[in-house]
């Protein structure tokens, strides 16, 4: 005798199994075990409990993702107000480390304390491997501004994330300049190109948790 294919207890076609199981589809998979258990073998007491512990941890899970969904953005709202109050003000900003995303350059900044003939911008990974090294001239005291494209010294795209950079600067008799990977003056405006604020000082761009001070 022909044995019959296997059908769904609904009778419709069988579906495509999901690879994870949602609050839902996790319920009515442990109602249909129950309805369709041998009456003498009964579903053992503990695997039922067991699987509702497992039930109940999908909800939490989804209530907690919930929750984050919501916090992430209020602090996104939150950001967005203390960025744009800072319009017009004079801040100090680290600039040790540079952002860089998957296109673009990262703008970073720097102080001198004296006139340099030369500054040497040297930028790291997380594991303290050099990356790229930046040679370009120096200038008056004061504040400046440079430009990295994301490449590394052999010209491939790096990761997008945060770099460490360091500073050394010289003067036209070869000694030595402070060089302070900072930089200070009012913001002009903030914008939002990468999806987050960045505070425009000049032409140098400053993520919000980068900023040391405000003047009033």
């Amino acid at each position: 005798m022909e044995i019959p294919k296997t059908t769904s207890l609904t009778g419709s076609a069988p579906t495509t199994p999901k690879s994870t199981l949602d609050r839902d589809a996790f319920l009515r998979l442990l109602v249909t075990q129950l309805q369709n258990q041998d009456p003498l073998d009964p579903m053992d007491a503990r695997e039922m409990v067991t699987q509702l512990s497992e039930l109940t941890g999908v909800e939490k899970l989804e209530s907690i993702e919930g929750q984050l969904g919501a916090l992430q953005i209020a602090s996104a709202g939150i950001a967005n107000v203390q960025a744009s109050g800072l319009v017009g003000r004079t801040v100090t900003a680290d600039l040790s480390s540079l952002r860089v995303e998957e296109t673009g350059d990262a703008t970073g900044a720097y102080t001198l304390s004296g006139s340099a003939q030369s500054v040497t911008i040297t930028i790291y990974d997380g594991d303290g491997n050099v990356l790229r090294t930046i040679e370009q001239p120096g200038g008056p005291p004061g504040s400046h501004t440079y430009a990295w494209d994301g490449l590394d010294d052999e010209g491939n795209r790096v990761p997008p994330g945060r770099y460490r950079v360091e500073l050394s600067a010289t003067s036209e008799s070869g000694a030595p300049v402070e060089a302070r990977s900072e930089v200070r003056g009012m913001v002009t405006s903030v914008t939002y190109d990468g999806g987050y604020p960045e505070l425009r000082i000049g032409d140098a761009r400053v993520l919000l948790g980068d900023v040391k001070s405000i003047e009033a």
